[in-house]
């Protein structure tokens, strides 16, 4: 008999698009599911689309939980209904997005395949969230993330890891062995992901990562990524997630040490997160006061080898830096130093991926290192093309060797990384080049 999967999926004024949403739950080509549907006071028709569709589950052959509760918010939807779970397994899916007819299945195969691990993750297509870029060994569909001295908890406070709840599912298991539910915060403006993921990421020792895109992320106009736009709001937010990941990681973490450099993350994270919602909604009066404060934060953390300063973030771009920022503390190891050390003057081939804008503003910082490309590649270019004065052609991955090594200077990378795998190069990345040249600079 298949294993019972509970769905948690909080309701709250979106009768334009749950049916799409429950249609695509009806489609599942998993035939034991329990669907948990809180209705958190809505008043635009939801609750009777719900009623609506209780039937069309249940003749599918699922099990469907309605809970009303007043309007709380999404955190109490959820806690309230991991409450009313029986299942083996459990998902968060958002009432306004689409399930493909295996993201069901495929996750809980995934973690039938690895039954000491706790957790899966999948692929999201969509224009909201953070999707994953895969590590130097990730080529097959199912890989296990090694979550060694709390990497990926690194990767999720720094919003270089997987963000939403909705595209993960976890052993049911797992709840009450991380007291999750117990140390569920209700009373909060943010969302539920912090409090889901936080708790795992700071305790389990590894991750599946599905490289399937099984779940639809749909950015709507009342979305908490678009409602947010006043200044004061986002500051509030910024704020409000600030607080709540440090509750969290005060149950999860015990060494103080510890605690301190990742709520330092999190003091970081906060200037991203407001900048971020500064460049979404246009609000370039508030831009620069606010990358003086993140400049200040970062350097006064002490977390980095070099300082930062506003004629930096200037002349290299706020994303580059912060970039770079976010990098050193996720990806950065002494092997990178050695290999750009290495790459000095080289008379093997040192080959740049991209001619973007990103190669354009780090050509003075290549010459400064002693590190011009021999060739530029780029899948956008016409015949006889210089990138300066540096040959510009397309990509040849077949001809490279264990001699060469590759630059990146692309922020969209995956579909190149898998490419380069199969080959023998070496792989740098143009954050490598401005971490060297800032720690040249101090």
């Amino acid at each position: 008999m298949q294993s019972k999967v509970s769905m948690v999926v909080p309701c709250y004024n979106k009768v334009r698009y749950i049916s799409d949403m429950l249609d695509s739950v009806i489609k599942q080509n998993w035939n034991n599911i329990e669907i948990v549907l809180v209705n958190d006071g809505s008043t635009d028709g939801t609750r009777e689309t719900i009623s609506k569709y209780k039937k069309k589950l249940e003749a599918r052959g699922y099990k469907v939980i309605i809970l009303d509760q007043e309007n709380q918010g999404v955190a109490a939807a959820i806690k309230n209904g991991l409450e009313l779970i029986s299942g083996e397994f459990v998902c968060f899916p958002d009432c306004d997005d689409l399930l493909h007819t295996e993201y069901v299945s495929a996750m809980v195969n995934a973690l039938k395949s690895f039954p000491e691990v706790n957790c899966v993750v999948c692929d999201v297509v969509g224009n909201g969230r953070v999707s994953w870029s895969p590590s130097e060994n990730e080529l097959s569909v199912v890989t296990l993330l090694q979550n060694e001295q709390r990497i990926l908890l690194k990767k999720f406070i720094l919003a270089s890891f997987f963000q939403s709840a909705c595209v993960m599912m976890m052993r049911t298991s797992l709840l009450s062995k991380l007291c999750i539910v117990q140390n569920f915060k209700t009373n909060v403006k943010t969302t539920q992901e912090q409090q889901i993921w936080l708790p795992i990421l700071a305790s389990e020792k590894a991750i599946i990562h599905l490289n399937r895109k099984l779940y639809t992320y749909i950015e709507r106009d009342m979305s908490i990524e678009t409602s947010v736009t006043d200044i004061n709001a986002i500051y509030d937010y910024a704020e409000d997630r600030y607080k709540l990941t440090q509750k969290i990681l005060n149950h999860y973490v015990s060494s103080t040490e510890n605690l301190n450099y990742f709520v330092e993350l999190s003091n970081i994270v906060k200037y991203l997160m407001i900048l971020a919602r500064i460049n979404k909604h246009g609000l370039e009066e508030y831009k620069q006061i606010n990358i003086e404060q993140y400049v200040k934060d970062v350097n006064e953390g002490g977390l980095l080898p070099f300082k930062l300063t506003t004629q930096i973030v200037d002349e290299f771009s706020f994303g580059m830096v912060s970039s770079a920022v976010n990098y050193y503390l996720t990806e950065y190891t002494p092997e990178k130093k050695k290999a750009v050390l290495f790459n000095r003057g080289k008379q093997n081939r040192l080959i740049a991926y991209g001619a973007g804008r990103i190669a354009n503003r780090l050509l003075p910082v290549c010459i400064k290192l002693d590190l011009v490309p021999n060739e530029v590649w780029d899948i956008k270019l016409c015949q006889d093309d210089h990138f300066y004065e540096i040959p510009l052609v397309k990509p040849k991955f077949e001809s490279l060797t264990m001699n060469d090594t590759v630059i990146l200077f692309i922020y969209d990378k995956k579909e190149v990384e898998q490419n380069l795998q199969k080959t023998e190069a070496s792989v740098l990345y143009y954050q490598d080049l401005l971490i060297e040249f800032f720690c040249k600079l101090n």
